[in-house]
């Protein structure tokens, strides 16, 4: 468990892989001292980043959060099972083990190193019958793809398109696509395709009407 403030100690490892071809494998890092002692936490991520201008040193590149890092890890944690929210001046405490934060970390990573893939090719044309989501960065939504409805975490977006991490796989079922897409994947989509998480929603919700 760890205290965090506004000014969060966070830091991204770049580790070039021997037979990665110009990827790095990205990890958390979190630095702390206990006495006098300084260690580090480490989160491995299933995340790569293609920095070809780096791929020939020998050691890790190290970076800070930036600003959009640190403003979707916490919009996440509050929004997550964890429900928490930073107050300007306070802390929130998290732990770094839980499979929750985890997977929120994967997000952000996903989110800052990822390269966005055009949804178009999986997914199915809207007939107006499902319900639009008015979504915001941080939001879980629902995509209606050619595997049926999967689900995504909005990690940035502007008037007409929507960036999404993916949460489930979806897979190839037509020349027209790629490749499959995989958990954490980035997907680029437009406003209208982005649907109400209730349609990949496991349990019901607490407004939710049951028949």
């Amino acid at each position: 468990m760890i205290e965090i403030n506004d000014n969060i100690p966070f830091l991204w490892r770049l580790r070039v892989q021997d037979d990665s071809e110009g990827f790095c494998i990205v990890s958390m890092v979190v630095p702390f001292s206990t006495g006098d002692k300084h260690l580090e936490h480490t989160i491995e991520t299933d995340i790569v980043s293609l920095t070809a201008d780096y791929s020939d040193s020998e050691e890790d590149e190290i970076l800070e959060w930036n600003e959009d890092d640190i403003s979707l890890f916490l919009k996440l944690i509050a929004n997550s099972p964890l429900g928490q929210s930073l107050v300007p001046g306070g802390t929130i405490k998290v732990d770094l083990n839980d499979p929750d934060t985890i997977e929120i970390v994967n997000i952000v990573a996903a989110a800052g190193f990822g390269l966005a893939q055009t949804g178009d090719n999986y997914l199915l044309t809207s007939d107006h019958s499902q319900m639009n989501f008015q979504c915001d960065i941080g939001s879980q939504i629902s995509l209606s793809t050619v595997n049926g409805y999967k689900r995504g975490v909005v990690v940035d977006m502007d008037e007409e398109h929507v960036v999404c991490v993916m949460l489930e796989s979806i897979e190839q079922v037509s020349s027209q696509q790629d490749e499959e897409i995989f958990p954490h994947d980035v997907l680029l989509v437009k406003r209208h395709q982005v649907l109400d998480p209730l349609y990949t929603r496991t349990e019901p919700g607490q407004t939710d009407v049951l028949h």
